[in-house]
């Protein structure tokens, strides 16, 4: 029989390091992946608690913002025919259309001598005519419900009792602060289970007198449903709340939104029987503008506990708080971190009992192997900045070296060739990914430079507002000023020519407000927000304002849609803010206005209509006014071809169009005049 021989060196050399290399790269590279897996469980959550509170920030905003633009396009209606006022019929259909378009809950008016008109939307969705008048008897508030065009019908409701509107906290607030804002957040006096927020504009006749407070109120007994909506199947809790812990909103349906034994009182944070409200309650009680997600425990679980204040710009003080169940995660991150960190310690302790056996065996042999290992050694650490070299290893060894130490030169000698390979593959992979980090930083640049000009614009508008604005009110009430006692002294009395400065004076300080206004919408448009709408309704929203602000040019205007039979079925769906575009396309109105005002034809025509274009809607504004400039600088931001123009108006067109990913167009009419066509994605 063959005797059999024991291992040889090289041979227990390869099994001992094969082992090692097995046992720690092995748990090394599992609790490095269960490390890596644990703390991007709990980063991702996180991540997705700030996408939600995100969301949720951004929606609020869209839905302020309509209350705000409903005010400001009243108080322009009231500045261009005060009349109005005194016609409730006229005034509670104006307030029905609006209604229609807008997702507000009730638009109302209060006049001085406590008469009221308010058009409300009910919980179920029914619109109702609210009026304290003389003609329906001082006193009450008598309920009519509208016709489908928004004309009074049968009187349903009479509410004997009701406070004069004059003397309500939203109309004396108001007047207090002497500007638009919102008010606080109050129980209704004839439904005091109902909560609402409301915006008022406080409105003045030219010679300073009170003509009354107009209002948009916003029900937020519905934004719990909203709420809970965004928060969806997510485990925990969400709230949104005023600064002094009274409950707004919660993801729970179960918290009630009234506190206990009184309809018209809201509910108290602290006062909450909720598991997690104690918690949410001390986070609040901190009293930190934002805090970062923190990790707690309640009764064996984990939440990530978050507050963020939101409204500061709107003129609120509302805090959002929020607390997702993380229980899971942590969880079985101990859990297997114990395990991990057991198996590596397991590892190594059997590495270094393999190493202290055959350490005194594997040295000697290796020596002869150490100059070329140190050679090779060497070219590794060569400078970084170098190019890198191919590794160059030569070890000579006899037979005499026994052939354990010949195998393992062979190794070491294929383990350089591998490196080698793998340098250049990685040499190759390296300029890839400069060639695209050079790239991306090209574009990062451009659109850095466009951020830089936009932001440059919008500090421009900004300054130049602030700037303009208080010197503008008193140099126009010095001129209206004026003008009153020129009529009194009758011009008898005035040079001619001094009754002529005063009205230029007059009508330079209005077009010097108007330029404000366009400064002012750019900020307060700065950010979109995008939802499905039919563009048909933002035509019906301009010819609202065309007939409220236009004066005599209201009549050179025609609104036409498209003849296309499945428009009337379908609708002109887009993806957009309905307030920036109709801000846009009263812009290019309005630069159609000044031109056929400057030379006007002999039958001045405006016509804006609804077009279908391939795969994208087109509203499409058409003059028979002197046409386009041969080379008209429209591409740079407040420039303009009109002689008395800041160029405001067509940036701001261009503006939205860019966020809404369409495009504005300027060509000449059939007529001869400007065409501008403003396309926009069709949304289905």
């Amino acid at each position: 029989m063959r005797k059999l021989q024991s291992p040889s060196l090289g041979q227990r050399l390869v099994q001992s390091t094969g082992l090692q290399l097995i046992l720690v790269a092995g748990s090394f590279s599992v609790l490095t992946y269960t490390l890596g897996r644990n703390s991007g469980i709990q980063q991702s959550e996180a991540h997705r608690t700030n996408l939600t509170i995100t969301e949720i920030r951004e929606q609020l905003s869209s839905k302020l913002r309509v209350p705000i633009f409903l005010n400001d396009l009243n108080a322009s209606a009231v500045d261009a025919q005060p009349e109005l006022l005194k016609d409730f019929d006229a005034l509670g259909r104006r307030f029905w259309r609006q209604l229609k378009a807008f997702p507000v809950d009730y638009i109302n008016y209060g006049a001085p001598d406590g008469s009221f008109i308010g058009l409300e939307r009910t919980v179920s969705g029914t619109l109702l005519h609210n009026e304290d008048s003389t003609r329906m008897g001082r006193g009450q508030l008598t309920i009519f419900s509208l016709s489908e065009r928004g004309d009074r019908l049968e009187q349903i409701d009479v509410i004997p009792g009701m406070s004069a509107s004059h003397e309500e906290a939203w109309y004396v607030d108001t007047l207090e602060k002497g500007r638009s804002s919102w008010s606080s957040i109050y129980a209704w006096e004839d439904q005091p289970d109902l909560h609402s927020v409301s915006y008022n504009t406080p409105l003045f006749a030219d010679d300073g007198r009170l003509l009354g407070v107009i209002g948009v109120d916003m029900v937020i007994n519905q934004l719990s449903t909203w709420l809970s909506e965004i928060w969806g199947s997510r485990s925990g809790l969400a709230l949104l709340i005023e600064a002094d812990g009274r409950l707004i909103a919660s993801s729970d349906p179960s918290i009630p939104l009234n506190g206990a034994g009184s309809s018209n009182t809201r509910s108290s944070l602290e006062d909450l029987d909720h598991p997690l409200a104690a918690m949410l309650n001390r986070i609040h009680q901190k009293r930190e503008p934002a805090s970062r997600p923190q990790l707690q425990r309640h009764d064996d679980e984990a939440f990530l506990l978050q507050s963020t204040t939101w409204g500061g710009d709107h003129g609120l003080d509302w805090i959002l708080l929020t607390a997702s169940s993380a229980n899971q995660e942590v969880n079985l991150a101990g859990r297997t971190l114990a395990v991990e960190i057991g198996a590596a310690v397991l590892a190594l302790g059997l590495t270094l009992l393999i190493n202290r056996s055959l350490i005194n065996k594997i040295l000697q042999p290796l020596s002869a192997l150490r100059q070329a290992s140190q050679t090779t050694e060497q070219q590794i650490k060569s400078p970084e900045d170098s190019q890198p070299q191919p590794l160059q290893y030569r070890c000579h060894l006899d037979r005499q070296s026994g052939q354990e130490l010949l195998d393992l030169n062979v190794a070491v000698q294929s383990m350089v060739n591998a490196f080698n390979q793998l340098t250049q593959n990685l040499s190759s992979k390296e300029q890839q990914i400069t060639r695209m980090f050079q790239e991306q930083r090209v574009r990062d640049e451009q659109a850095l430079a466009q951020m830089n000009d936009r932001l440059k614009v919008s500090l421009e508008a900004a300054a130049i507002a602030h700037e303009i604005n208080q010197p503008l009110s008193i140099l126009r009430l010095t001129a209206q000023r004026l003008q009153d006692q020129a009529s009194e002294k009758g011009n008898t009395e005035l040079p001619s020519d001094l009754l002529k400065h005063l009205q230029i004076l007059n009508d330079q300080a209005t077009r010097i407000g108007r330029t404000t206004d366009q400064m002012k919408a750019i900020l307060r448009n700065a950010n979109t927000s995008l939802s499905r709408l039919d563009l048909r309704e933002v035509l019906d929203s301009i010819s609202l304002y065309v007939a409220s602000n236009l004066g005599e040019a209201r009549n050179w205007i025609t609104t036409q849609s498209s003849q296309e039979p499945e428009l009337e079925e379908e609708g002109a769906w887009v993806e957009g803010d309905a307030i920036q575009l109709q801000i846009a396309v009263i812009n290019l109105v309005k630069n159609a206005v000044d031109a056929l005002s400057v030379q006007p034809p002999a039958a001045p025509e405006i016509v804006i209509r609804l077009e279908r274009r391939a795969q994208n809607w087109a509203i499409v504004v058409d003059d028979n006014g002197p046409g386009l400039a041969q080379d008209p600088e429209v591409h740079l931001p407040l420039t303009s071809s009109k002689p008395s123009g800041s160029g405001l108006g067509l940036f701001i067109v261009r503006a939205a169009m860019e966020s809404h990913h369409g495009s504005l167009a300027l060509s000449t009419s059939p007529s001869g005049g400007t065409r501008a066509v403003l396309s926009l994605p069709m949304h289905s």
